[in-house]
């Protein structure tokens, strides 16, 4: 929602925790009920760990899938992979 606040979001996929998904509508976001949606420069979650997942999709992004699940493990964290991209890959 500071995204949102500061007209991070308007016209672009985002998504936020769901219980306030009609605010961020109302910003003018392009709401997603993903866990993690990525637009590119503007990556966004719906929630606590759903930021966990935000930060594991992020290092598959920028450095490997394998780092990412790595890091995972060593957390004993089951990785969600509801994810929607701009660059057209979609999640489960």
């Amino acid at each position: 929602m500071l995204l949102a606040e500061a007209g991070l979001v308007k016209g672009r996929p985002a998504t936020t925790n769901r219980n306030a998904w009609a605010e961020l509508e109302t910003f003018g976001a392009e709401l997603k009920k993903n866990r993690v949606v990525d637009d590119g420069t503007l990556v966004t979650a719906g929630g606590i760990t759903a930021g966990i997942d935000l930060a594991l999709h992020l290092v598959e992004r920028e450095i490997s899938g394998e780092v990412a699940d790595s890091i995972a493990a060593s957390m004993e964290y089951a990785r969600d992979r509801d994810l929607y991209s701009s660059a057209g890959e979609r999640g489960r």
